[in-house]
């Protein structure tokens, strides 16, 4: 893959490189991997640092090649501090059952500090060509998206949904800035339900399909003799693809739509990923890590990661000087990595 740069009349266009390789990548893994086992996990934070060097280090935009600064024993102490508050609340649940409601309770009234303390951590500790960026939101406009507009999600009985996650996405990306330089999104409740409903479509189109197909299957899986475990895999594996199909439908149609709606200063973007491209991708490496029995993680990660940044590109329509900003003060990483521990999934 190469890094190229095009002029046009609405702009210069510039679409990033990845540098990086399987093999290369394949290294720093079995390494991270086996130093987290005999260290029983302590190792964890140094493999997580090492790998966000490597990938930030094998991208490069217009370039130059992102850079990462995360330390490790931050990472390492928030994770200290997630694992203690896991198992209290494991522990002292079962002891307690009704404690857990307690621990729900401060959950609900944590969760806005640790999203914006996860962000922010990351953010600052990512840079591009000697500036850092930044995440800007505090925790009661968190609150207001993460809590606020959850709680209608709750009461429509998960209808609003989609409407959520365009809101979440937007204040994600709008909280987010390249030095001074805040970034701008606008994205249409409306398109993100159109997305949705095709993706809900596309699945039920293939849970009816299975469900044909298992009614004539099954009845007569003592004629498939020694082969009938073949019969009873055909439909689970139809499902994966079913479902990886409509997964790779709604995570391209978003992703590229977020982009379309993501501005800058002098700054646009665009997303081009194909349903078809991102499922075949999706099945090929669940192909690949089960039939080499995990080995070829690395393989499946390098190889969707290369596909999203080939259809990427950022338009620079005006050139703009951007400056460093004098408020990044160093953040903690325990948001971050309790919200790992818990599952939180903060991500674009």
């Amino acid at each position: 893959m190469t890094e190229s740069t095009e002029s046009t009349v609405q702009g210069r266009t510039i679409r990033p490189e990845f540098t990086g390789s399987a093999g290369e990548y394949f290294r720093i893994w079995i390494v991270n991997l086996f130093l987290t086992l005999v260290t029983l996990g302590i190792y964890s934070a140094w493999a997580k640092v090492r790998k966000k060097k490597y990938f930030y280090g094998s991208t490069r935009l217009d370039g130059d090649s992102f850079d990462y600064f995360g330390s490790p024993k931050a990472i390492l102490k928030g994770r200290i501090v997630a694992f203690v508050a896991f198992v209290l609340y494991a522990f002292v649940g079962e002891l307690y059952p009704a404690s857990r409601y307690a621990f729900w309770g401060l959950a609900a009234l944590f969760l806005p500090w640790l999203i914006v303390r996860a962000f922010t951590f990351n953010a600052r500790n990512s840079a591009y060509r000697g500036l850092r960026f930044d995440f800007a939101a505090t925790a009661m406009d968190a609150a207001w998206v993460y809590i606020g507009k959850l709680a209608v999600v709750a009461i429509t009985l998960g209808i609003a949904f989609p409407w959520f996650m365009a809101r979440q996405k937007a204040f994600v990306v709008s909280h987010h800035a390249f030095g001074t330089t805040r970034f701008d999104c606008e994205l249409s409740a409306r398109r993100y339900f159109g997305i949705y409903i095709r993706a809900g479509l596309i699945l039920s189109a293939v849970g009816a399909v299975l469900g044909g197909l298992s009614a004539l299957l099954l009845p007569k899986l003592e004629q498939f003799g020694p082969l009938a475990w073949v019969a009873l895999l055909l439909p689970a594996i139809l499902l994966y693809v079913g479902y990886a199909i409509s997964y790779a439908y709604m995570q391209s149609r978003t992703t590229n739509l977020l982009w379309a709606n993501t501005r800058g200063p002098g700054l646009r973007f665009e997303s081009t990923l194909a349903a078809a491209g991102l499922a075949r991708l999706y099945v090929g490496n669940l192909l690949a890590v089960a039939c080499s029995a995990g080995l070829l993680i690395p393989w499946a990660v390098v190889r969707t990661l290369r596909y999203r940044i080939e259809n990427f590109a950022m338009i620079v329509e005006e050139e703009i000087v951007h400056e460093a900003s004098p408020a990044l003060a160093p953040v903690g990483a325990a948001g971050q990595e309790l919200g790992e521990i818990f599952n939180l999934d903060l991500g674009l």
